[in-house]
């Protein structure tokens, strides 16, 4: 078993309970045109996009309005109550983050997908985030996980060894991509088993 000198967290589903549902539940009614609009309109990949920097809210917005115009105001609360799609943090990973700063024996930094524009709102929210020692964030550096380049500028930038870094990320794509490059992973399904690979890993 490799020595961990630093743990690299994801965010959006694995310390924050993101999900677009949270909000176009309160402004649809019917389920099944709540899940058209999310998989057609504003779909994963048009999200996506704006977590890489490829598109910005202000041209965006008002393309898909164009193109969806009975989906006008739908549309609209994608950025207007963006916050509301945040439904809190998860709070048992926030404690195996707590626990691990309070034991300071790995550094402690994050890897997120997140548009640059919504970043300000987690920020301002989320306290936790002070636990790390550096936050890289996808949609200001114009790069976005699984591209390697973005692992490569994370290691760089916060002088950490692949092979003594611990990745934790529930995208299996993700995971995939920091395997293929040296990284210890851990695919994040639960806090539970996250807790119990630590203690394997002798972090705890």
């Amino acid at each position: 078993m490799r020595d961990i000198e630093t743990v690299l967290f994801d965010l959006g589903g694995v310390l924050v309970d993101w999900d677009p549902r949270y909000l176009y539940r309160k402004i649809f009614d019917d389920t099944a045109e709540m899940e058209k609009f999310l998989n057609e309109v504003c779909h994963p990949h048009w999200n996506f996009l704006h977590d890489k920097g490829a598109l910005s809210f202000k041209d965006s917005i008002p393309d898909l309005q164009h193109r969806y115009p009975h989906y006008h105001d739908q549309i609209a609360a994608w950025n207007d109550r963006w916050p509301e799609m945040l439904n809190g943090a998860i709070a048992r990973t926030v404690g195996v983050l707590e626990d691990l700063k309070k034991r300071n024996k790995v550094r402690l930094f994050a890897l997120t997908n997140w548009s640059a524009e919504t970043w300000p709102h987690a920020l301002e929210r989320f306290e936790f985030l002070n636990h790390f020692e550096g936050i890289l964030v996808s949609g200001q550096e114009k790069l976005a996980k699984p591209d390697p380049r973005i692992f490569e500028l994370t290691c760089d930038r916060f002088k950490l060894n692949p092979r003594e870094t611990l990745f934790i990320d529930d995208s299996e794509k993700n995971i995939q991509q920091a395997r293929e490059m040296g990284f210890i992973t851990h695919w994040f399904r639960d806090p539970v088993k996250l807790q119990r690979d630590l203690i394997e890993y002798r972090l705890f």
